[in-house]
């Protein structure tokens, strides 16, 4: 039997959501962003770039929650703010309505003028029309917003492998396949009120880097898309969510070690995650139920992360240092404004249907954060960082501690002052506990009665 819109609107409460496909591919050879030092333009298009679009609200041309996915490396806080005021004054939804989230993607343009150009030279072309395509699908998305219900389900899909092993030199990086890491897959199914599919979000952990070829490509998470239109039907949008991936890559491993591959890998690493999620798509799904009038909402909170800010006098010693190094430290002597003792992380959280919540990060975040996330709220919220800007890495104490890659030799590629203080763990628990207070589960199952929180640091 199926469901009317009379039924969904039962009461007053009721999901309308409006879907679109923005194609971003760039028309010209432009850097790619992601890999450092990597500076020549695109040789070729492996496969297409998309955005897909989803308005959410809880009546009929009112969208209260936007959300988009793309194949970006990330979003770039000026792309950010320029493309939240443009939304709100074409298409009146609220800049704090907005939640930008990208795939992170490595084989994409750089989605922002704001980064080190050793991390993927921006093009304000490119900028202009990855801009002005969103706006368009919004558009679309917003005049086809119809009734539709949340049906949710988890699977499994094991291709992602913790990037943190300890070296007998005393560092850390390569293939952990004892570290953390969250083969958990996420389906969410948006329905028609006939019970057709209108579209779908699937969440998975695992950082799309199995090429470094110069080709445009989504990597993975394309791949996925492809090989799903056999099972939910060709121009079904699927919008893919990332997870904390900060520390976990594809297992894709020779002789003990990471090495990038090409279309054959691909292809079946696409391949294994749209089986697993064809697998729960084959199984019953969770219904759930639409959220009171005025439900659909996006919220934002800010809390400043410590860090551990160089001297005037170590930065003019580095500026000469080539690479990285000596660009970091001329930018920074350049625009002392940028000299902080803290940053400023943004959490964005969108609460879609009872019983799903997405919660954006502005930052590249270690998988121990996003157990926390989904254990404190028995996975009523899923993670999705990559959203709404970026500051870089966020780790975790243990990793401040360990040093490598993530903590010491990322940040200056955004440009962030310096490496964390140990005490940013303590501070980001914290900042999710307070938002998600109210989803959060003691042991019992009861809400909003949780003790202190887990310490994730030792999680390894």
């Amino acid at each position: 039997m199926t469901e009317t819109s009379d039924t969904l609107e039962a009461n007053g409460a009721a999901l309308y959501v409006g879907t679109a496909t923005a194609d971003i591919t760039p028309s010209d050879p432009v850097p790619l962003a992601g890999f450092a030092v990597r500076l020549e333009p695109w040789e070729k298009v492996r496969a297409p770039l998309a955005a897909q679009v989803f308005a959410f609200g809880d009546a009929a041309g009112t969208c209260t929650a936007l959300l988009v996915c793309a194949d970006l490396l990330w979003w770039g806080p000026d792309t950010v703010a320029d493309l939240t005021r443009r939304i709100e004054a074409e298409h009146g939804v609220p800049e704090g309505s907005v939640v930008l989230h990208a795939s992170h993607t490595h084989c994409a343009p750089q989605p922002g003028l704001t980064f080190s150009p050793l991390i993927g030279q921006g093009d304000p072309a490119y900028v202009a029309h990855l801009t002005d395509a969103v706006l368009a699908a919004i558009g679309e998305a917003l005049a086809g917003m119809e009734p539709a219900y949340v049906e949710r389900g988890t699977g499994s899909c094991g291709f992602g492998i913790n990037r943190r092993r300890a070296n007998l030199d005393g560092t850390y990086g390569g293939p952990n396949p004892n570290g953390p890491n969250d083969p958990e897959v996420g389906v969410l199914r948006l329905a028609r009120p006939d019970g057709s599919t209108r579209a779908l979000l699937v969440h998975y952990t695992c950082h799309p880097v199995v090429s470094a070829d110069p080709q445009v490509s989504p990597d993975y998470p394309g791949a996925m898309r492809s090989a799903l239109e056999h099972t939910v039907g060709e121009g079904v949008p699927i919008g893919f969510l990332q997870g904390c991936c900060g520390d976990v890559n594809p297992n894709v491993v020779r002789n003990g070690e990471f090495h990038r591959g090409g279309d054959e890998e691909i292809e079946a690493i696409g391949q294994q995650l749209a089986a697993a999620v064809g697998a729960v798509l084959g199984r019953p799904l969770r219904r759930l139920p639409p959220l009171p009038p005025g439900g659909v909402a996006v919220r934002t909170h800010t809390v400043n992360l410590p860090l551990q800010v160089p001297s005037r006098d170590e930065l003019a010693r580095r500026r000469e240092a080539p690479g990285i190094d000596g660009d970091w430290a001329r930018r920074l002597l350049a625009e002392p404004g940028r000299l902080v003792e803290q940053v400023p992380l943004r959490l964005t959280r969108a609460d879609l249907a009872g019983g799903l919540t997405l919660v954006g990060l502005d930052a590249e975040v270690s998988v121990a954060y996003g157990h926390h996330v989904k254990r404190r709220t028995s996975g009523a919220a899923l993670p999705i960082p990559y959203t709404n800007g970026m500051i870089g890495y966020v780790v975790t104490a243990a990793q401040v501690r360990e040093g490598g890659y993530e903590p010491d030799q990322s940040y200056p590629y955004v440009y962030r002052a310096g490496r964390f203080a140990p005490a940013v763990q303590d501070h980001v628990l914290t900042a999710l506990d307070e938002v998600l207070a109210d989803l959060a589960q003691d042991e019992l199952g009861v809400p909003g009665q949780h003790g202190p929180s887990t310490q994730i640091g030792d999680h390894r």
